[in-house]
């Protein structure tokens, strides 16, 4: 089966959208052309690109990439989280960690990281590393917890320190 950029496009679509919606809102199902908000991607587009060949991109299978949309909170369990919204396109060159962001009537993909197994890189050098995180809630807390905590102070408790990265085999975070 042949999977493009732009069924990758589509996936994201899909699975952002339902990240963005508030509950109790129209399924994306059930959003007509007219009513769709337009999605940019081209930060994506150009991150496959730059991993695979044309056809790499197009002997791609739905098992060998898939999108996963994360929603960290501070009501998650066993751990809370600080609030963030994340999306990881994983590849089998490792996986694109990206925020989606809704500006007026467009979405938006923001590239954050690179994650290969549970090491996350920066995005400019893949050999620049933030450390090895157990889940990606616990990388969005150590990256951008520090910031948020003076937003939600009762989120993550002073107990235990914000999505330490691991230390089995890790080199520690970025400093």
């Amino acid at each position: 089966m042949r999977i493009d950029v732009k069924q990758i496009a589509l996936l994201v679509t899909f699975a952002s959208l339902a990240l963005l919606l508030p509950p109790g809102a129209a399924k994306a199902s059930e959003l007509s052309m007219q009513e769709s908000r337009t999605f940019e991607m081209q930060e994506v587009s150009l991150w496959l690109k730059a991993r695979f060949t044309e056809a790499e991109l197009e002997a791609l299978g739905p098992e060998a990439s898939r999108v996963e949309a994360h929603s960290c909170g501070c009501y998650d369990k066993p751990r809370p989280h600080f609030p963030y919204r994340i999306v990881l396109f994983t590849t089998p060159k490792g996986d694109l960690v990206a925020r989606p962001e809704s500006h007026e009537s467009a979405l938006r993909i923001t590239p954050l990281a690179v994650r290969k197994g549970n090491h996350y890189y920066e995005l400019e050098s893949e050999e620049q590393s933030y450390g090895r995180f157990a889940h990606p809630c616990d990388f969005t807390d150590f990256r951008y917890g520090p910031h948020l905590k003076e937003f939600f102070p009762s989120c993550v408790s002073d107990d235990r320190q914000a999505a330490l990265p691991l230390a089995d085999g890790g080199d520690g975070p970025l400093h």
